[in-house]
């Protein structure tokens, strides 16, 4: 009854520990660049809508306000669709997290169940000792009551 070895067990946990570590990484990193194409993309407008309202105060031809507003409407549209990026991206981020939760919580439980398994056969290894050492005993008694 020799015990289950958990070795591979737990290397191929941990090794999916591991990806899921990566994964939630590179997810973040991808998060990160979202944002800070979200941030530039806002600060562009925000000088373009300026420049924008310069330009109308100094009186302008109406084609350049035209094709400011057109700029303006695109950047936008560009703005919405980052947004909706980053919420894809957040969720992704979220989903990785998890993973990782439950990756790292099998790991846990499949060494508790290793440890457990120790300690009985430990148990079980002590308590064969002991019936072979009363045996032993029990012998030993026996032939010094025929001598």
């Amino acid at each position: 009854m020799k015990p289950f070895a958990f070795k591979t067990v737990l290397a191929y946990r941990k090794r999916l520990e591991d990806i899921a570590q990566q994964r939630l990484a590179e997810a973040k990193k991808a998060l990160d660049a979202v944002r800070r194409k979200l941030q530039e993309e806002k600060a562009t407008l925000a000088q373009l809508i300026e420049h924008s309202e310069l330009l109308q105060t100094e009186g302008v031809n109406i084609l350049e306000l035209v094709r400011y507003e057109d700029h303006i409407l695109r950047l936008e549209a560009n703005i919405k669709a980052i947004e909706k990026n980053l919420t894809d991206k957040t969720d992704i981020v979220h989903q990785e997290q998890q993973n990782l939760l439950r990756r790292a919580k099998d790991r846990r439980i499949m060494e508790r169940l290793k440890d457990q398994q120790n300690i009985a056969w430990k148990t079980y290894l002590d308590k064969k000792e002991v019936a072979m050492l009363d045996e032993i005993a029990i012998i030993r008694h026996d032939a010094d009551k025929e001598y």
